[in-house]
């Protein structure tokens, strides 16, 4: 077996792959992880981009060791709107919200707390389980079209 950290962005799955699977198959486990499209998909381990029809073993790639690779994906383009799914825990409200990928958390944040009318310093946005910051591009949580964000409203003490 062959264990991957996928890095490049802000959510950095573990993927459990054997050596005689093919990249492609790699890519495709990415995809049910990030939701992100197997042809926007680039994997780069030690300088070198891995080609899809290459077994994984092909690149060396065969320990019982975790292997770190890059994912880069290939950008949509920028006038591209997205319709993303805001899902309010523990409130059973749930709204699209349209962003662009090079948004910014803020910008989302801001769209968000228009929506429902909560204060900004109030709620959490969280992509895949991680807290999304507010000065990273959407791209940094592989956003897509029909993402889920999750928004939960931060409890102050009194």
């Amino acid at each position: 077996m062959v264990y991957f950290k996928i890095l490049g962005g802000e959510i950095e799955p573990a993927i459990e792959m054997t050596a005689s699977e093919l990249v492609f198959d790699l890519k495709r486990k990415i995809k049910q992880e990030l939701e992100v499209g197997v042809h926007r998909q680039n994997l780069w381990y030690k300088g070198i981009e891995l080609d899809n029809e290459k077994k994984i073993g092909f690149y060396a790639l065969c320990g019982d060791e975790t292997e770190t690779v890059t994912l880069v994906v290939d950008p949509l383009p920028s006038d591209l709107k997205l319709h993303v799914l805001v899902k309010f825990l523990g409130h059973g409200s749930n709204g699209y919200v349209r962003v662009r990928e090079t948004d910014m958390v803020s910008d989302l944040h801001g769209k968000v707390s228009r929506y429902w009318g909560i204060p900004l310093n109030t709620f959490t946005l969280r992509r895949l389980n991680v807290e999304m910051v507010h000065d990273h591009p959407l791209h940094a949580y592989y956003i897509n079209e029909a993402s889920e964000i999750q928004l939960s409203v931060d409890i102050q003490p009194r």
